[in-house]
């Protein structure tokens, strides 16, 4: 990966000349922040570096750090790892100071601008922006004119919790800033793993920088959080509201919400009652105090806003308005996202602190203005193209990069609707050292800035998430596109204490042993997760075996065996006809391509692969309640779907893999998760699913009459694990009774039915929710399942002339008594019914 010699990774670093660049001064010297870091790197040598970066990518790996591109192809965003470069950009206290009290003046801007904007709207009759600005542009929610008047309760709150600013060094060396970010500001997650991951690549040299903390930054926002949500005597219900995993910085919803100990929510968890807002949660509903959100002010509130919406909650506004509950940033705040107040910040400033923008904006113009529209039109080649609204689809364009009939639609538009547009002029960036393959190579980067209210204004995270191309050529630097990541490093003058969001020994914790809600949803992905978990690993079991029998057959021998466990293959898997149809003759001859697409194939609904893949997806959703290593194993199972399989050997190797992976996630499951209500559904649902199982594979086993030959015996002891204790209890004899016997009624196998029921029968004890006055749907549901089982023994059907032909009808009784169970739980805990109204006359 690097330069053969260790101390020459400067060596192909050239600086574009008049360009001002982070690593070298104008005299071509490294500037004194990055000798440290430079003599540090060249000191690992090239091997390694090597061996640092490839720590780097599994640590994000293994964390499951990524990034969604949307695809215009494609249906479902593709999950892009994340790239950090191992390189950071340094500044130094003086310098970051000056970027500091320009960022907090710019928070006090915003703050002041849009409580103006839904309050008296000075700006406006002080001709301080063009009206239309205001009242033509979507951003504007006419839903929250008021809300900041000062008999409003938001008045007495900051308006603005927190915003990231966007700026970027120019070839002068000064910093501007490109835009703003508030309603749902993306990057501070990212940028906090990039600070962990890197201090733990190089411990040392990350202490002896002494580097600024930014463990600082995420304490100072929950405490305002707290503050906010006006909560006094208990600890506030806070959650983190999400547009799901489908979203491209999923990821970093979930992880703030572990971080910061919040509730991860998606719309469909929330409700309005009378106003207020509450969490469908499996213990009931539970109020809402603060709603930080990761979506955007028009998908809020389908109600008032956008009627389509299903990320948000009917009637949020209304409660927000009765001050039941808080949201951060307030719904209304995207108009401070309006590009086209760009050009007027500076006016707006003086206007509203009296004060000159201490960081200058990159020049940008109206084109609604028709001498902004003219002044750009004389060298439009100067100026990338942007629309004023954020949603409007159109993508950000240069004139260098158009040509003929695109240029001309495009001249179309903005001729047809200059009001849709800005231009900002194309600044020429500074160079910052990326590490590549051949050492240091120059590249470009913007750099994403955040800040907080705290208790006395606004504070500044001392570091930030810098996006770097390492193309020269690059001009737009998004995600998006592919770009790197950096961490900011400011450097500090005395060495850093340790930082974190433990509380102070002066607030004092009460001790509780009972978690926060399990939103419904949760509580659901969780039972389908444990089911997806044992489906898979039972189809793993039985392909397996199949693979087994194949590789064992002679010719001619055991011939009929063979067809049953193939047979048993299409039966598990439901992919009908298969190896049951009428002219599988052909397969039975040459089985190899049919389970092969049964075990990589994720089109076909029911093979492994499908069921492999809706277990990473059910995992995806409850990302917040799965600890590292859990995360790990899902990671594990994900990347070996794509699994490459020419042979019966290669899927051997690959179920074995499975299975190994598989068993860990239950083991993992069973001893390392707190016995909370999430875990109660998780192990519902790996009970009732092992129990239909079982079920189904003894019925299809009685009907191809596999039960009449020793082989068949033994084939189905081994996919139930229980054959070594079977073969030591019984000295090698096997017959009917004995096996049913231990599949169906021995409480001591872990795997048979008896297990399954006795530990459901448990498990719904511990439900919340419970009155012991009352029988619920799911308690009466499990009695009448385990009665019936209790009804009958091993002894009792082989008393019968047809003992099998009994046991398979008592079956499906026992797999109708499951389904009405598992109905029972889903339409009292993760169906959340809403009240129901009739409005009108009583009679009808």
């Amino acid at each position: 990966m690097m330069t053969k010699d260790p101390y020459h990774l400067i060596d192909n670093y050239k600086t574009i000349p008049g360009v001002y660049d982070e690593l070298y001064d104008a005299d071509g010297q490294i500037r004194n922040k990055y000798k440290f870091l430079v003599k540090s790197f060249q000191e690992l040598g090239p091997a390694e570096l090597i061996n640092r970066r490839r720590d780097t990518d599994r640590i994000l790996r293994e964390n499951g750090v990524t990034y969604n591109l949307y695809q215009s192809e494609q249906r479902e965003a593709k999950e892009r790892p994340w790239e950090l470069d191992l390189f950071p950009l340094v500044m130094e206290s003086e310098e970051w100071r000056v970027l500091e009290r320009g960022l907090n003046q710019r928070a006090d801007l915003l703050d002041a601008l849009i409580r103006d904007v839904y309050s008296k709207r000075r700006l406006v009759f002080e001709k301080k922006i063009p009206a239309e600005i205001l009242f033509n542009e979507t951003s504007f929610l006419r839903a929250c004119d008021g809300m900041y008047d000062s008999n409003h309760f938001l008045a007495k709150n900051p308006a603005l919790l927190f915003f990231v600013c966007d700026l970027i060094r120019a070839a002068d060396g000064n910093f501007y800033v490109l835009n703003d970010r508030v309603q749902a500001p993306s990057g501070s997650g990212y940028s906090l793993e990039n600070r962990i991951v890197l201090s733990r690549i190089f411990p040392s040299m990350y202490r002896d920088a002494m580097v600024h903390r930014v463990a600082v930054y995420f304490r100072s926002l929950r405490k305002s959080l707290t503050q906010l949500s006006g909560v006094s005597g208990r600890d506030p219900v806070i959650v983190l509201l999400t547009p799901g995993p489908s979203n491209e910085t999923y990821f970093e919803h979930a992880y703030l919400a572990g971080y910061l100990g919040y509730t991860l929510v998606q719309g469909e968890d929330l409700t309005v009652r009378k106003n207020k807002v509450y969490m469908k949660t499996v213990e009931g509903l539970q109020q809402v105090d603060l709603i930080l959100r990761r979506v955007d002010d028009d998908f809020m509130d389908p109600l008032e806003l956008r009627g389509d919406s299903l990320l948000g909650v009917p009637g949020l506004l209304e409660s927000v308005r009765s001050g039941n509950v808080k949201i951060a940033n307030p719904i209304g705040t995207g108009f401070l996202e309006n590009r086209a107040l760009l050009p007027f910040y500076s006016e707006l400033c003086r206007f509203y602190l009296g004060e000159d923008l201490i960081l200058p904006m990159a020049p940008t113009y109206w084109l609604g203005n028709n001498e902004h529209y003219q002044l750009v039109m004389q060298n439009p080649e100067k100026y990338v193209f942007k629309t004023v609204s954020r949603t409007d689809e159109e993508t950000p364009v240069t004139f260098v990069e158009l040509s003929g009939q695109r240029k001309d639609v495009f001249l179309e538009k903005l001729y047809s609707a200059p009001k849709r547009f800005i231009a900002q002029e194309m600044i020429e960036s500074a160079t910052v050292p990326v590490l590549g393959e051949s050492g240091f190579r120059p590249g470009r980067a913007i750099m994403r800035t955040f800040v907080s209210s705290s208790g006395s204004g606004y504070q500044t995270m001392a570091g930030g998430l810098v996006r770097v191309s390492p193309s020269l050529d690059e001009f737009f630097i998004t995600s998006q596109r592919g770009a790197w990541s950096k961490d900011l490093w400011v450097l500090s003058t005395e060495t850093q204490k340790e930082e974190s969001l433990l509380v102070p020994k002066s607030d004092q914790i009460l001790i509780s042993r009972k978690s926060s809600g399990v939103p419904s949803r949760v509580a659901d992905n969780l039972f389908w997760l444990a089911r997806y978990l044992e489906r898979s690993e039972n189809q793993t079991r039985v392909i397996r075996e199949a693979i087994f029998k194949i590789l064992q057959v002679e010719d001619g021998y055991e011939k009929e065996s063979l067809e049953n466990i193939l047979k048993l293959v299409t039966h598990v898997t439901n992919s009908f006809p298969g190896f049951l149809g009428d002219d599988s003759g052909e397969l039975f001859a040459n089985p190899f391509t049919e389970l092969q697409r049964l075990t990589v194939d994720k089109n076909i609904i029911g093979s492994l692969a499908f069921h492999l893949r809706s277990l990473v997806l059910a995992s995806k959703s409850v990302r917040d309640r799965l600890s590292d290593d859990m995360k790990k194993i899902l990671l594990h199972l994900e990347d070996q779907s794509n699994h490459g399989i020419d042979s019966y050997d290669q899927i051997i190797d690959y179920l074995q893999k499975i299975i190994v992976n598989l068993s860990s996630l239950t083991g993992l499951s069973f001893e390392n998760m707190s016995r909370e209500a999430g875990w109660y559904f998780l192990n519902l649902g790996r009970r009732i699913e092992r129990s239909i199982n079982m079920i189904l594979m003894l019925q299809g086993m009685i009907q191809w009459k596999s039960f009449e030959d020793k082989s068949s015996f033994e084939t189905f002891l081994r996919i139930s694990d229980i054959r070594i204790t079977y073969n030591r209890r019984y000295s090698g004899k096997i017959d009917q009774e004995s096996v049913l016997d231990i599949l169906l009624f021995d409480i001591t196998n872990p795997r048979s039915l008896a297990y399954q029921l006795e530990q459901i029968n448990s498990d719904l004890q511990y439900l919340p929710g419970k009155d012991k006055k009352i029988v619920y749907s799911e308690d009466r549901a499990a009695l009448q399942l385990y009665t019936h089982f209790k009804m009958k023994d091993i002894s009792i059907f082989f008393e019968s002339e047809s003992p099998l032909t009994s046991v398979s009808v008592w079956l499906e009784e026992l797999h109708g008594y499951l389904r009405l169970l598992s109905d029972a739980l889903s339409n009292r805990y993760f169906n959340y019914t809403e009240e129901q109204t009739r409005i009108g006359d009583t009679n009808g």
